[in-house]
């Protein structure tokens, strides 16, 4: 069982990293990765589900955020919307969003398979879910990690369709899965 698991570890767990995110991110999020997931983005309405402080999509003015910890969001730099809650109930209405992303969160929700659910139902139809991801069994200690078929049986369950699962390097995956 990975350390962090679970929406009140995982908000306390990030609230105390915020003053180091940053720095920490611009090591681990390698460049071509950021510009692989930006190029996956689809449609003006898009949720980036674990924000941050915005690495990943704060430049999009049509962007809407979505974080547990109040220090992330504090310091997050986005041209969009920011909304402090928990993903597992998000306040959002069904079918509004053409893009969710998972940019180094979906293994961080209490349960990625309804999580897939969850974003499924937030997508309009012919949207698309895209997740960036820890992909070797090295980092299991610290997060969850889902294989190939793990995220195909995801995507399955979810009424999704899993277009694309691409290894990055070693250590991660870019995933894709549309709803039809």
């Amino acid at each position: 069982m990975p350390f962090v698991s679970g929406p009140s570890a995982a908000r306390r767990f990030f609230d105390r990293l915020a003053p180091r995110y940053d720095r920490i991110n611009a090591r681990i999020y390698k460049g071509e990765w950021l510009e692989r997931v930006r190029a996956e983005l689809r449609g003006p309405r898009i949720l980036d589900v674990g924000v941050g402080t915005g690495h990943t999509t704060g430049h999009l003015v049509d962007a809407v955020g979505i974080d547990l910890s109040s220090e992330m969001l504090r310091r997050a730099r986005y041209a969009g919307d920011l909304v402090r809650a928990n993903f597992e109930s998000p306040p959002f209405r069904d079918q509004v969003f053409d893009t969710v992303v998972f940019a180094g969160s979906l293994y961080y929700l209490s349960d990625a398979r309804k999580g897939l659910e969850t974003a499924a139902r937030l997508l309009r139809p012919g949207g698309r879910i895209v997740v960036l991801s820890p992909a070797t069994r090295l980092l299991s200690p610290f997060v969850r990690i889902f294989s190939e078929d793990e995220y195909a049986s995801m995507a399955t369950h979810a009424g999704l369709q899993l277009s694309n699962y691409v290894r990055l390097n070693w250590a991660a995956c870019l995933v894709t899965a549309e709803r039809p």
